[in-house]
């Protein structure tokens, strides 16, 4: 149940079914509805914001304390008020460089509070997962095959940072740079394999020796210290890699989010709006929408005639 009256409902789903209609007409081109719903979105969140930061802040946690003080400390809320009456001399050019005092107490304070969060919420767990054992010492074990497998992997590796170094691995024909390759990765896999004994403590470590391996890269890809070349610059563009898997994730997530967010809104244009609405409605919001075109075209084009 809500405490809205009927009439109150269908004309807010109305005004926000058109103005989603208006927002998405952007897809065709940029057109009046497109910018009258644009700046309806805007002036209502700075409305919403302003009106917020009246009550949750001036009045709660500047005016009350001054007008009604349960104690003299309540009389230092004075102290950031005046810093904030001093953002407003942006305004002003002679005394503009005042604002600087408040901004500065903002800056230093945020990064203040904000390091040792993220030292403690981001580096220090991170830091913990990269540091964390490749292997679980409950299920590794040394056996003939991965001690076999374990010397291929360090003399494959070896070989191709050597041949890497000596400038001889571009001088090879593509079937010997596949071998070692091929060799360094296919001994790496075996050895994990016989080492651990089940398929899931080796997902395990590859997760981990992953996380390793990526951190190290990307790092080294910022190090600028040293030249990137020969063996090192394979190690740069391992980085390279991490960071566009990142990326490229980092976009996928965000491309779903709008999707999630874009079918919301067809739901509720079909749900609540057009198996909701009557035909009474139907008929007085055509009236409306016709009337509000006409004014946005013939604006428009008044515009554009006076432009030209």
């Amino acid at each position: 149940m809500t405490d809205y009256a009927p009439w109150a409902i269908a004309l807010g789903t109305w005004i926000a079914a058109g103005l989603t209609i208006a927002i998405y007409s952007f897809l065709y081109k940029d057109n009046p509805f497109y910018k009258l719903a644009e700046h309806i979105y805007i002036g209502a969140s700075t409305g919403y914001l302003i009106v917020i930061a009246w009550y949750d802040a001036i009045k709660r946690l500047l005016w009350i304390p001054l007008r009604y003080p349960r104690n003299n400390y309540d009389y230092l809320v004075i102290l950031p008020g005046i810093l904030g009456i001093l953002m407003f001399t942006r305004f002003f050019k002679k005394i503009g460089w005042l604002s600087r005092f408040s901004l500065a107490f903002i800056i230093g304070w945020a990064s203040g509070v904000a390091a040792p969060a993220v030292i403690k919420g981001l580096l220090i767990p991170h830091m913990g997962s990269t540091l964390k054992p490749i292997f679980d010492p409950a299920n590794f074990s040394w056996n003939p095959l991965s001690i076999i497998f374990g010397i291929l992997t360090v003399g494959f590796f070896t070989a191709l940072v050597y041949f890497v170094q000596t400038d001889k691995y571009t001088d090879w024909e593509l079937g010997r740079r596949l071998f070692i390759i091929i060799g360094t990765v296919a001994s790496t896999i075996l050895f994990f394999l016989f080492a651990v004994g089940s398929i899931g403590s080796f997902m395990q470590a590859f997760y981990t020796l992953s996380i390793l391996v990526g951190v190290v890269s990307v790092l080294f890809y910022f190090f600028y210290s040293i030249e990137h070349k020969k063996a090192l610059k394979g190690v740069a563009k391992t980085g390279i890699i991490f960071l566009m898997l990142f990326f490229g994730s980092a976009f996928g997530y965000t491309v779903m989010g709008r999707v999630s967010l874009a079918i919301g809104r067809l739901r509720f244009l079909v749900n609540d709006w057009i198996r909701q609405s009557t035909g009474k409605q139907w008929l007085i919001g055509f009236c409306v929408i016709i009337v509000i075109s006409v004014l946005l075209l013939l604006s428009e084009r008044k515009g554009v005639s006076s432009e030209g």
